[in-house]
């Protein structure tokens, strides 16, 4: 599989984690203290984000991070 396979499934989790909180992603960019541009970039499965702003959006979903990364 290529990467862009990974990054859709983050994608795709990202975004029903954000739904299930109810949240725009500009507060989720505030809560995880990363940009818009990253969360929009992240949940439209494109570029690669680093480790730790995966991590920075999980702890912000009060998720695991491993919910995040499910394949």
């Amino acid at each position: 599989m290529d990467m862009s396979y990974y990054n859709n499934e983050l994608a795709k989790n990202m975004r029903v984690e954000r739904a299930k909180l109810k949240i725009s992603q500009l507060k989720l960019a505030e809560m995880a203290d990363v940009s818009l541009d990253t969360i929009n970039m992240i949940e439209r499965g494109a570029g690669n984000p680093r480790l730790c702003t995966i991590i920075a959006i999980a702890k912000a979903l009060n998720v695991d991070l491993n919910t995040l990364l499910q394949l």
